[in-house]
């Protein structure tokens, strides 16, 4: 009988991405109703940015704007940069996927930190880079030795801030990356609407430079995947030549424009996060746990064995990390609702307290 043919060399040495298991698997296997499993492992706000029912009747059978006008128009609003400078795609992961097709073949040097997001692997290789982890220092990103594999890397990957540590670069070393860097730099600003900070300043200076975001955070539209780049002309045009037509729906495009037309809300949403995580980490410390200071919607701290079992027998859903990682004993929570995130704090303090 014929086999199949085999996948490119570096499609089998890659390691694909790590899904995490659905809240219905999770009650099963708790033993918990599906209604009493809340994620603290995926950094989501506890609301949506947008209704459904705030949407007009929408054209359903016909393909919709291929240039997503509505939502790019709203971006150059919020962003300050003109549509030239905008890629719009299905999530943030397209847009990482979309930069490695265009900038990383077979063999070329990638930069990374470790521990950060995995994705940033996982586009590299798959494209058929070699990625050069820069193990961080006390889960801090070491930054000499970080400027010295960006000098001579084809593409640098960066986190501000950082998933999972939480640490935030001052924009000062942002820039001596961007004007040291051989290759493109990619900054992901996925918690952007947290911590405040932004690179896009240095876009006009630093035309190797892209900045990378998501309104799956701040905007609360996990579900819809909406995703953008900024950045010069030259990458953005180079991003529009291999970016996928309507891979956004129009009912998503439709859902973030509204959720764009009332930034205020959203601001205010992340305020509360804001709160909320220095109430937890006050909390947090207060039981005695080592905990890291953060600038997205979520923290992490030092935590043996047993607690996340534990947590999880209990339906509260906490990221964990492989014995290889470097923040391995430790656990990464979401800061969530009042509530929620007080039935964590209670768990943790009959188990740690």
């Amino acid at each position: 009988m014929r086999s199949a043919p085999t996948p490119r060399d570096a499609i089998l040495r890659m390691q694909p991405y790590a899904w995490e298991p659905p809240s219905a698997s999770i009650a099963r296997d708790a033993g918990v109703p599906e209604d009493q499993v809340v994620r603290f492992d995926t950094n989501t706000f506890p609301w949506p940015g947008v209704r459904l029912d705030s949407l007009p009747p929408l054209v359903l059978n016909e393909y919709s704007d291929s240039t997503y006008s509505a939502l790019v128009a709203q971006l150059n609003e919020y962003t300050g940069l003109p549509a030239t400078r905008i890629t719009v795609g299905a999530g943030a992961d397209e847009i990482l996927d979309l930069l490695a097709k265009v900038y990383i073949g077979p063999g070329d040097h990638v930069v990374q930190s470790i521990p950060t997001y995995p994705m940033f692997r996982i586009v590299s290789e798959i494209a058929g880079g070699l990625v050069a982890d820069v193990p961080s220092q006390d889960l801090a990103l070491d930054r000499e030795a970080f400027l010295r594999q960006a000098q001579s890397a084809r593409f640098t990957w960066i986190a501000n801030p950082n998933n999972p540590t939480g640490e935030l670069l001052p924009l000062d070393f942002i820039e001596d990356l961007a004007a040291r860097a051989a290759g493109v730099l990619a900054v992901d600003e996925a918690y952007f609407e947290l911590s405040g900070l932004t690179a896009v300043p240095l876009i006009d200076r630093h035309p190797n430079l892209v900045v990378v975001r998501t309104m799956s955070k701040g905007f609360g539209l996990a579900a819809l995947r909406i995703g953008y780049a900024l950045a010069g002309d030259e990458v953005t045009r180079a991003l529009w030549r291999v970016r996928p037509p309507l891979s956004v729906s129009v009912v998503a495009e439709a859902l973030a424009v509204k959720a764009l037309e009332d930034r205020e809300a959203m601001r205010d949403r992340a305020r509360q996060i804001v709160r909320a995580r220095e109430t937890m980490r006050s909390a947090l410390t207060e039981l005695g746990c080592e905990v890291r200071d953060s600038a997205g919607n979520f923290l992490l701290l030092r935590a043996a064995p047993h607690v996340a079992p534990a947590l999880l027998r209990r339906g509260l859903v906490v990221r964990t990390f492989p014995p290889s990682s470097l923040a391995h004993d430790y656990i990464r929570v979401t800061v969530r609702a009042p509530a929620e995130n007080a039935r964590l704090l209670s768990a943790l303090t009959e188990l740690i307290g």
